[in-house]
């Protein structure tokens, strides 16, 4: 059952934020209210005159203050046309509840606002005053669950779909005017034809593994044949030692022999291998068209499905050819994890495990109560750790999207990780159980440095072992993977940025010697 969330209507003056916030109450059996007349109330004055006594700084001071009070009763907000601006504020709200924008076209709200009496932002020229205004925010109002056109919609079925939306309940990855929603439940995969549709006038291209057991590819090409975009169809192996140019080209070539154009979509059906090459050849074809991704693999949805890292393997390492190019949109169903062999599935659980070390002490605790259970391929705890891996994922992409500082944390025990599979010919170990090993030895250059505790060490490797996962470092380590290190991607000359893990959510990066951090991972 959906948990109580609250909704918040973010949009322009005229974009009939009050009158859909009533309609969305009434659905959902709740209170609407409207943030600025909670503003009048906190401060005994009306909006024009606090903008004219105290200015717009001190108003957007109240907004918050009054976010931070609403009655608990109150399942709807109608929030001011520019709550949203402030980032620290529009995160809060998309972390804590669904926000939908309500917007239209400048023409359309100018006739709905008249000559703007009491709007403190407006002037002698309301329909240019309010084109400014949303080239101004268009960014700030593209990060929201759902941005919705009220210009020909009336308020019932705007209220719908925003019920569905928050029924949906999809993460938001915000990236401002490239801001995408990721969801995750059951039975979304479904959903590819509509999205694809919506973000595409053009041909689909549908990339996917040849596994014949996995009956999700063939569900995909239903799907978009019923919207009406049956696919061209590219059938690539999914296993990291075909990660490489050549399963590119095959797309690239199978995409322009079939003459497409720009207007285009690239969809991803499969693994984290899948999604990777769909990503890199979306991101290259004809300089670069749409993308979606269904991942089908516990891995790639907790990992490389998001963010809008793409790439693919090279002699010398793992993923060291490769762009940042965003998707469209993600849909993560666990459904599709039931056709999964129980370690692909449990391997993938080493992704979960590196995301609630960065996130909080409250993500680990969640998985140790549900590592019986994340075993086992229980839903409802399997939707929980993907939902808190994704979620945490959105945060640091939103403040970091190309790697260059906080980002690098989501590289918990891939340095040494990556090794292992690179020394195996990506053939003896999987990626999860490689990162499972590399957290291990990031605990060991942590200890090495000073920086870790013996109960955190054994609290990981603990967790690692509850879940399946494999903590025997030493029997798996030799030269060759530690000789790969100074293959990294965040080597920098003789060193390298290393993310060692303290408490849960204390994470650090540290800037060492390559032979500092082999020689800490051999002593042990």
């Amino acid at each position: 059952m959906l948990p109580t969330v609250r909704v918040y209507l973010s949009g322009p003056m005229g974009a009939g934020k009050s009158t859909v916030a009533a309609a969305v109450a009434a659905q959902l059996g709740t209170r609407a209210l409207d943030l600025d007349e909670r503003v009048e109330e906190l401060a005994g004055r009306s909006i024009p005159e606090i903008f004219s006594e105290r200015g717009e700084g001190a108003f957007r001071a109240l907004e918050k203050e009054a976010l931070k009070t609403l009655p608990s009763d109150v399942g709807v907000v109608s929030l001011g046309g520019g709550t949203v601006v402030d980032d620290d504020t529009r995160q809060m709200l998309l972390r804590e509840g669904i926000v939908a924008t309500l917007t239209a076209d400048a023409s359309v709200l100018a006739e709905r606002v008249g000559r703007g009496e009491g709007r403190p932002l407006l002037g002698d020229d309301p329909q240019g005053d309010l084109g400014r205004l949303l080239q101004t925010r268009a960014a700030a109002y593209a990060e929201a669950h759902a941005v919705i056109d009220t210009g020909t919609l009336d308020a019932g079925q705007i209220a719908a779909e925003i019920v569905a939306v928050r029924n949906r309940s999809p993460i938001v990855v915000p990236l401002g005017l490239r801001t995408y929603q990721v969801e995750v439940g059951r039975g979304t995969r479904h959903r590819v034809g509509i999205l694809a549709n919506e973000h595409s006038a053009g041909d689909a291209i549908l990339v996917f593994d040849g596994d014949q057991d996995r009956p999700w590819p063939a569900d995909a090409l239903r799907d978009l044949t019923l919207a009406g975009k049956a696919p061209i169809e590219v059938k690539l192996p999914g296993d990291e030692a075909h990660k490489n140019i050549a399963s590119v080209e095959q797309v690239w070539d199978t995409a322009l022999d079939a003459e497409v154009d720009r207007r285009a979509i690239v969809i991803g059906v499969g693994g984290g291998v899948i999604g990777d090459l769909t990503g890199f050849a979306a991101s290259t074809l004809l300089r670069g068209v749409a993308l979606g991704q269904v991942p089908t693999t516990l891995l790639a949805m907790v990992d490389s499905s998001v963010g809008g890292k793409t790439g693919f393997n090279r002699p010398r390492g793992k993923n060291l050819v490769g762009t940042f190019y965003q998707p469209k949109f993600v849909l993560c169903d666990v459904e599709t994890l039931s056709t999964l062999p129980s370690e692909e599935r449990i391997a993938g659980l080493a992704e979960v495990v590196k995301s609630a070390w960065l996130d909080s002490e409250e993500s680990v605790a969640m998985l140790e109560r549900d590592a019986e259970a994340l075993v086992a391929g229980d839903t409802d705890a399997t939707i929980r750790a993907v939902r808190m891996s994704i979620s945490l994922k959105s945060r640091i992409v939103h403040e970091d999207e190309h790697e260059s500082g906080r980002r690098m944390l989501l590289n918990l025990g891939h340095t040494v990780g990556h090794g292992l599979e690179a020394a195996s010919d990506y053939r003896g170990i999987r990626h999860g159980e490689g990162v499972a090993l590399g957290m291990i030895a990031a605990m060991r250059v942590a200890a090495g440095l000073g920086l870790g505790r013996r109960e955190e060490t054994d609290r990981l490797t603990q967790l690692l072992a509850s879940l399946g996962l494999p903590t025997d470092l030493d029997q798996r380590l030799n030269s060759r993977a530690l000789g790969f290190i100074g293959s990294d991607k965040k080597r920098r000359g003789d060193r390298i940025y290393f993310v060692i893990p303290r408490l849960p959510g204390q994470t650090e990066i540290e800037l060492l010697g390559l032979d500092e951090v082999r020689g800490a991972v051999e002593r042990g």
